[in-house]
């Protein structure tokens, strides 16, 4: 590769937790994600000379995941240059789809491929989930390991880190809403309960479970009986407005189960017939509009790839 070509990576949005799997399950989906343009430059730096957003967003390398990331894949591969960056979101801030650890995923995956790709996929999840913690103050790899891996990943440890892929379930369907609101992460896990009770505890750890087989199985049935959480969804469900009817209404519309992606505003339905899922969304989307909330939506499937070139 000429030193001064230009690559370009996608790596997909994600849902957190999938439910009861609270800070250790996660997924990517298709058509939602971050794009990165990345090339070679003989100066040991990282550079983001560019941000295409709706939001602003710092090109300060040391305040951007896609930047911090880079850098330290940088370090570890001993890179004798840097990279230059151009960053395209392709998802809301702060909508509980993994906006930030998308571009953590992708800036690693850049980096590591223009400098002949040294490190797995596997082994670019400590520094994407490193940038990550350094902007939003928690480590966690549920929404890093499936945007790099596709698919739904486990984590059992953060420290050391230890993560899975499961698997992938071939004819699940999801129906993405993201209500147009707020909702800060620090404020949606002060919002949970800093105690649970055996049952409560049992029931989600029970769920948890089967998701990771279901997903090991490629099993849509045992995945759509398993979406229940008694604990994290009772909570956060109180900062968004009318979920309890937004739930029940899309159930009635055919969804198999639904619940909130990552810390939220998302929500997601599933369904494994294409039939149904348009349903669900204008269910969703109309009773939002009827607590005077605007939503955004998108149906979608699993992206069992993960951060991936996509031209170059």
């Amino acid at each position: 590769m000429a030193q001064q070509e230009w690559i370009k990576v996608f790596a997909p949005a994600t849902i957190g937790n999938i439910g009861p799997g609270f800070d250790v399950l996660g997924m990517s989906v298709k058509y939602l994600g971050d794009t990165i343009e990345a090339r070679r430059i003989p100066e040991k730096t990282v550079l983001i000379s560019e941000i295409y957003a709706d939001y602003p967003l710092s090109t300060d390398p040391t305040q951007n995941t896609a930047g911090i990331a880079a850098q330290e894949v940088l370090r570890l591969i001993g890179a004798e240059g840097g990279v230059e960056m151009k960053i395209h979101k392709g998802m809301p801030s702060g909508s509980g789809l993994g906006s930030s650890a998308a571009s953590a995923a992708a800036g690693a995956f850049a980096a590591n491929y223009l400098y002949g790709q040294k490190l797995s996929k596997e082994e670019l999840i400590l520094p994407a989930t490193k940038a990550e913690e350094q902007v939003s103050g928690d480590f966690f790899a549920d929404n890093t390991a499936p945007s790099l891996l596709g698919g739904a990943t486990l984590t059992r440890s953060c420290l050391p880190l230890d993560v899975t892929k499961i698997g992938a379930i071939s004819n699940l369907i999801v129906v993405l809403v993201t209500p147009k609101i707020t909702i800060l992460t620090k404020e949606a896990r002060e919002i949970l309960p800093k105690l649970v009770s055996m049952k409560q505890f049992v029931f989600n750890m029970a769920n948890a479970c089967l998701i990771t087989a279901a997903f090991a199985k490629d099993d849509y049935s045992l995945f759509a009986r398993s979406l229940n959480d008694d604990i994290i969804e009772p909570a956060r469900s109180s900062l968004i407005p009318g979920f309890g009817q937004v739930k029940q209404n899309a159930l009635q519309a055919g969804a198999d189960g639904l619940t909130i992606s990552g810390s939220g505003p998302t929500i997601f339905a599933i369904t494994n017939e294409r039939s149904k899922a348009r349903f669900i969304e204008d269910a969703i989307v109309r009773t939002f509009l009827r607590f005077e909330v605007e939503a955004q939506s998108v149906i979608t499937e699993l992206d069992n790839e993960g951060t991936r070139l996509v031209e170059g």
